[in-house]
C-alpha cells in the first residue's frame, strides 16, 4: 500500500516531458515510466527520475524494461515516417483551419480526459472512506474478526491501487496534451 502511495505521489513529481530511457514493471500491476536509469543497490533496485529517485525492494519488481520518450509513446509510427520525409522539404504554413481544427479535437479530448478523472477521483474518494471505515472496526474486534475483515478490505484496496494507476495515466495524459495544445496555439 505504501509502495501505491509513493508510486502515486511519483507521477506527480514526473515531468510532462520527461526523457524516459526505463519502464518497471512490478508484480503488483503498476507500471513506473519516465525512469532515466537504474542501479541495483544490495536488495533494492534505485530508479532514477528527473526530479529524484525512488528505492524499490527487487521482490517486487517484476522486469525493467528499455523504452523510447515518452513523446514517441504517444506519437504513431505513420506520422514518424511523414515527419522524416517533411523534414527534407521545406516546411509549409499550416491554414488555420487546420490548426483550429487540431485544437478542438484536444479539447473534446481534454475534456473526455477530465470527466473521466471526475469519476474516478469519486469512486477513489468512495473506496478511501469505506476503507477508513473497516479501518475503524478493525480496533474493535477480535483478532478472527480483524482476519476475516482484512480478507474484505484487500480487493477494495486493489481496486483502489487500479484505479490510482488509471488516475496517473490520464494525468499523464492531460498533461501531454495541454503541452500539444499550447504548441499548436
Amino acid at each position: 500500500m505504501i509502495v501505491n502511495i509513493l508510486l502515486f505521489i511519483l507521477v506527480f513529481l514526473l515531468p510532462a516531458h520527461s526523457e524516459a530511457a526505463y519502464k518497471v514493471y512490478l508484480k503488483n500491476g503498476s507500471v513506473i515510466s519516465g525512469a532515466s536509469s537504474y542501479e541495483k543497490k544490495g536488495g533494492e533496485y534505485i530508479i532514477n527520475f528527473g526530479a529524484g529517485s525512488l528505492g524499490i525492494s527487487e521482490a517486487e519488481v517484476l522486469k525493467i524494461e528499455e523504452t523510447e520518450s515518452p513523446e514517441m509513446e504517444f506519437t504513431p509510427k505513420e506520422t514518424l515516417e511523414k515527419e522524416g520525409e517533411e523534414k527534407e522539404k521545406p516546411p509549409a504554413e499550416a491554414p488555420s483551419e487546420d490548426k483550429n481544427e487540431k485544437i478542438k479535437a484536444l479539447r473534446t479530448e481534454l475534456d473526455s480526459i477530465d470527466s473521466e478523472l471526475k469519476s474516478i477521483e469519486d469512486r477513489e474518494e468512495k473506496l478511501r472512506a469505506s476503507i477508513e471505515e473497516k479501518r475503524g472496526e478493525k480496533l474493535k474486534w477480535n483478532p478472527y474478526q480483524r482476519h476475516l475483515l482484512d480478507k474484505e478490505m484487500e480487493p477494495l484496496q486493489q481496486e483502489l491501487s487500479k484505479i490510482q494507476e488509471r488516475k496517473a495515466e490520464l494525468l499523464q495524459r492531460k498533461a501531454y496534451i495541454e503541452g500539444q495544445m499550447r504548441t499548436t496555439e
